[in-house]
């Protein structure tokens, strides 16, 4: 499988079921009930699987990545053995391992990926090119603000994680190719701003809004001699705030989205939205479970907390202390240590581009995963740690030629 195969098979967010090939439901978030059957299960999975046949004799290569997912299997199986009461059957626990590793397999796969010639970003900026349009267009024919069905197939999870999967996406491109095709990732920057606000997803449009700002100051900078670019930026800005108002006050007009606006309204009154009072709450209940006991903290739970309670804290690092403790914490800590080790003692040669992406995957790792369980979910967690891969990828080539020089 080719750079472009593997690209448009990590981004595009198409699912599967092995019930029923092709996910296309007309609900917005079916109950898989905890069935593997049913469960929508993304391309990016049979992407990952192919490529690294091909790519087993580069294995060596990857020992960062290696050597993550065997202390997750170590302490995971350690979790298993001495946080079990005796009791309990294991398989609910078994399964909630096969989900936490399942994603790794992305981290390994983008370590091993070299990719010189920007191929990965290519890929991410066609899926953008396809899916953004046709799904808005899909929304418009279907009548609504945002639509999961588009015909052909459904998007799974379409408010929760794959608009900010796709914002992280065009960032990357935006970043690898903007001096090749500024023309395309204009057009699509405004589309790309409708998507993310329809979504009504606050890391999503948050994200954007933040890339948008970066990305102009840095190109600024860039250009600072130019005041056809500073120009250029700040009419680009006020007709995108224009914009962003407009089609907000028209939405509250229209009485559409109420819930969403009403959180900017708690905002503005001190007072906290009844999402995010409600994950503090789940944060806090999960936290209790945590502090049973010594047991608890180090090693977790004989089994995950009852899905007719909760099926998860909304928080992927609670979620992991809770069923496996803090011991569990350690595989993902030393590689954050050892990636922002290689960034720091580098950072004076990085280019602009592995920046970039260590932005990404910041936003996606430290960010976004505290308030969804993202790297646990087979499309966000593939690709959070495909872009986690890239970096080491990245930031290991950049190594290589400076003891080259």
């Amino acid at each position: 499988m080719g750079l472009w195969g593997v690209g448009l098979g990590i981004s595009f967010p198409l699912f599967f079921q092995l019930s029923g090939g092709i996910y296309r439901d007309l609900a917005v978030m079916p109950d898989s009930g905890g069935s593997l059957a049913t469960l929508p299960l993304p391309i990016s999975i049979l992407t990952c699987l192919v490529a690294l046949a091909f790519l087993v004799d580069r294995f060596g290569r990857a020992r960062p990545a290696l050597a993550m997912i065997v202390g997750t299997i170590a302490v995971s199986l350690t979790s298993l053995w001495l946080g079990s009461d005796g009791v309990t059957p294991p398989q609910r626990k078994l399964m909630m391992i096969l989900q936490v590793m399942l994603p790794l397999a992305g981290l390994l796969l983008g370590q091993l990926v070299d990719d010189k010639h920007k191929v990965i970003a290519r890929a991410f900026l066609v899926v953008l090119s396809v899916v953004v349009p046709l799904q808005l267009l899909a929304a418009w024919l279907q009548g609504e603000r945002f639509t999961q069905y588009l015909y052909a197939f459904s998007i799974y999870s379409h408010l929760q994680y794959v608009p900010l999967i796709l914002v992280c996406a065009f960032a990357y491109s935006l970043a690898s190719l903007w001096e090749e095709y500024r023309l395309w990732l204009c057009i699509l920057t405004i589309l790309m701003f409708v998507y993310a606000t329809r979504s009504y997803s606050f890391l999503a449009i948050f994200g954007y809004g933040a890339l948008v700002i970066a990305f102009l100051a840095w190109k600024l900078w860039a250009y600072r001699a130019s005041s056809k670019w500073v120009l250029v930026s700040v009419i680009l800005i006020a007709v995108t705030t224009l914009g962003g108002l407009i089609y907000f006050e028209k939405m509250e007009e229209q009485r559409i989205g109420n819930s969403f606006l009403r959180k900017f309204t708690d905002l503005s009154e001190g007072k906290i939205p009844p999402n995010v009072e409600e994950r503090f709450n789940d944060w806090k209940n999960f936290g209790n479970g945590i502090l049973e006991s010594n047991q608890t903290l180090l090693m977790g739970h004989p089994q995950p907390m009852p899905r007719e309670i909760r099926t998860s804290p909304h928080n992927w690092y609670i979620d992991i202390v809770y069923n496996f403790g803090l011991v569990s914490l350690l595989p993902i800590a030393f590689l954050m240590g050892y990636t922002a080790d290689l960034c720091w003692r580098q950072r004076k040669t990085l280019p602009a581009e592995t920046w970039w992406l260590a932005a990404i995957v910041f936003y996606l790792v430290v960010i976004d995963s505290n308030f969804k369980v993202t790297l646990r979910q087979p499309y966000p967690g593939i690709f959070a740690y495909f872009m986690w891969g890239l970096l080491l990828s990245g930031l290991r080539a950049t190594a290589a030629d400076k003891r080259g020089a």
